[in-house]
């Protein structure tokens, strides 16, 4: 009873409140722009797999350089994942910097692994809606 008395406390506190819509709409702010950075890398890559234009497949690189850039401002530059409480000592610093990276590299690849599997299944449909006209 004591939890759900501190938990109504806290949230009826407009400061508390007010740090807690902070922090949601930071995250979903930037969630919301990674997804429309993939989605332009996404439609990239179909372009570029769907005409064989070196001009599409520049510009799937070059989307896909800024969308990493973007990941490592979040995960490199910020660095938001804490592994130690106080980051005193050089070593500390090292893996805390290492960790993000890590952290950086995975979203990185996680997000381009979800955008080719995307643009194939496009390319895939756009190849059998194809044959389904040529039938006729």
């Amino acid at each position: 009873m004591a939890g759900l008395r501190g938990w109504l406390d806290r949230i009826s506190d407009d400061g508390a409140r007010r740090a807690f819509g902070a922090r949601l709409e930071t995250g979903v702010s930037e969630a919301f722009t990674v997804l429309r950075w993939a989605l332009l890398v996404g439609l990239a890559r179909l372009a570029a797999m769907e005409t064989g234009l070196w001009g599409f497949r520049a510009l799937h690189w070059a989307l896909s350089a800024l969308l990493f850039a973007y990941l490592a401002s979040i995960f490199l530059l910020r660095p938001e994942i804490a592994i130690f409480a106080n980051t005193d000592t050089r070593r500390k610093r090292l893996i805390q910097t290492a960790v993000n990276h890590a952290v950086c590299m995975a979203a990185f690849m996680a997000a381009m692994i979800g955008i080719d599997a995307l643009a194939d299944a496009a390319a895939e449909m756009r190849f059998v809606e194809r044959l389904g006209h040529g039938a006729d």
